[in-house]
């Protein structure tokens, strides 16, 4: 494949991803096919190598791919490109250290205020989701909700009903930045039993 950058020279108002697109192929719907395609390719890479986010790290992936390519350089089969970053990534990742978990004490019951904590923190976010708008709510419960790839594939119909990848973010950040604030307040409030 000739690189497209040389090719076809994207307009001095095009952005990084426009030239990304050129990059891939000359025809714009062939470009986001192939996109598409590279992107559930390396998404389904970091779910087989057991990554906590699969499309954060297709993120980071792409925003390499994007800087690589913005150098002028010249790489011919954009898949392989995109393998050889990602397997970068992944190996970075993996190298962050992991909070280790605490091992669990199955023979001593909680403390009583621990459990009246946890309950009442299941109580504040009951009031909190209560108080958020019907498909807010609903919002907030599917983008949270699975594993693995039924989780990637909820977030994908999500972001296509929601505008995009990025709209969907935005949505769910303010959300959960409301939800945050609203625990806040009931968890600091009076107690109500």
């Amino acid at each position: 494949m000739v690189n497209a950058i040389m090719t076809a020279q994207p307009g001095p108002d095009s952005g990084p991803f426009e030239r990304f697109l050129l990059w891939l192929s000359p025809d714009r719907d062939l470009a986001l096919k192939m996109y598409r395609e590279i992107m559930r390719k390396i998404i389904k890479y970091f779910v087989r190598k057991s990554c906590d986010d699969p499309e954060e790290l297709f993120c980071e992936t792409r925003d390499r791919v994007i800087r690589i390519i913005s150098d002028r350089a010249q790489y011919d089969n954009p898949e392989a490109l995109f393998y050889s970053v990602a397997t970068n990534v992944w190996r970075e990742e993996r190298r962050k250290t992991k909070p280790e978990p605490l091992p669990v004490d199955d023979i001593l019951p909680l403390p009583p205020q621990e459990t009246d904590e946890k309950e009442r923190k299941s109580r504040c976010l009951d009031v909190c989701l209560a108080k958020l708008q019907d498909s807010e709510h609903a919002l907030i419960t599917i983008y949270h909700q699975g594993h693995g790839l039924s989780k990637i594939e909820a977030r994908r119909l999500l972001a296509i009903e929601h505008g995009g990848e990025n709209n969907l973010r935005i949505k769910t950040f303010r959300i959960r930045t409301r939800l945050r604030a609203c625990m806040d307040g009931c968890m600091n409030g009076p107690r109500v039993n």
